[in-house]
């Protein structure tokens, strides 16, 4: 097989495996929480709390995002939000355009704070052998600082939305069903594994898929499992390429904050033309491991979302939502995807 396709089978399947097994995961993982009704009862939660402020709820639901990224994966995350959401404006009368908005800059800039928050991640330290540890010590604060100019990004842009008021909305408690109950233990479960591994110095991904195995398992109603071929094909395709072409530039490990902010810029610059994922399957070719490879990692995440088609997640999000998703316009994003990429990479020259 190695003969044939001019590159290492075993080296594209070790990119493969773990990718496509911690997606696959983080999906099934998502389709079984709302399947419980968890997110009908969070979207009650959430528009309680806001107490009729549309943007104490935008602000509320970008929180919650963030927090399903570094769980699930913004691809896990936005399956489990645009149903959130859409609960939100049917139910609530929230607006719909700038909470959609802001999952989706939200979730790709935040995805870069943890390992396990965007599958182009798990390529990157795949294939420039990376720790986990060392990548979520060099990009919690830029992940977290990208999403901060995101939320307040989409704000701005929306502050007629959000400065309309919302129905006081009251929330019934009540408790939670077994499948309410057997959803939140998993999903805890999942995040807390993925969490803990890197601090034992162990990848994120196998942990999480075990944790997400054993909730399926133990569901009453097992959920269908999601498997994204297409992204496998896709990737595999791409790696098979970049191997048989030998595609490889050494780039100090050491770069300056130019040198850094060009990889960054670069490598956005194609997610957004492109695709992601694609683009972080050649953006390894081109690479060594060190600063570079967080750079990279910064303009796959963040400089994707200046287009529909730059991010996986976006994708989903405007599926999901249908007719009623607002049009992601490059005029708008464009502009926050360079203010995030600028401010991440400047926090990450800071930290080497």
């Amino acid at each position: 097989m190695d003969t044939l396709f001019g590159a290492s089978a075993g080296a594209t399947f070790a990119v493969i495996a773990p990718l496509i097994a911690f997606l696959a995961a983080a999906l099934t993982l998502a389709a079984l929480v709302e399947r419980s009704g968890l997110a009908e009862r969070g979207a009650s939660a959430l528009a309680a709390s806001a107490r009729g402020s549309a943007l104490l709820l935008y602000l509320l639901v970008c929180a919650v995002c963030v927090l399903l990224t570094a769980a699930v994966s913004l691809d896990g995350a936005v399956v489990l939000m645009i149903p959130l959401l859409v609960t939100l404006a049917r139910r609530f009368g929230a607006p719909f355009a700038p909470l959609f908005l802001g999952t989706i800059v939200v979730a790709n800039a935040a995805s870069i704070a943890v390992p396990q928050g965007n599958p182009t991640n798990l390529v990157l330290i795949n294939r420039l052998g990376l720790s986990a540890a060392a990548f979520l010590e060099h990009m919690l604060a830029p992940g977290i600082a990208a999403a901060a100019i995101g939320v307040v990004g989409v704000a701005l842009s929306e502050r007629r939305a959000l400065a309309a008021p919302l129905r006081v909305a009251t929330h019934q408690r009540r408790p939670l069903s077994a499948a309410e109950r057997h959803a939140a233990i998993s999903l805890a479960l999942a995040a807390l594994v993925a969490w803990a591994a890197p601090l034992a110095g162990i990848a994120p991904w196998w942990p999480f898929c075990g944790a997400v195995v054993l909730g399926v398992m133990t569901c009453r109603e097992r959920p269908r499992l999601i498997i994204p071929w297409r992204i496998a094909v896709q990737v595999g395709g791409l790696l098979i390429v970049t191997h048989a072409v030998g595609l490889t530039v050494r780039v100090s490990a050491v770069a300056g904050l130019p040198g850094l902010l060009a990889i960054a810029a670069c490598v956005g610059a194609a997610s957004a033309l492109a695709n992601n994922l694609p683009v972080s399957v050649c953006a390894t070719g081109l690479l060594t491991a060190g600063a570079p490879a967080y750079a990279a990692s910064v303009g796959l995440a963040i400089g994707s979302l200046a287009t529909p088609q730059g991010s996986v997640a976006t994708l989903i999000a405007s599926q999901l939502a249908g007719p009623t998703a607002p049009p992601v316009r490059v005029r708008r994003f464009a502009p926050l995807a360079a203010a995030g990429t600028l401010a991440a990479t400047l926090l990450l020259w800071a930290n080497f």
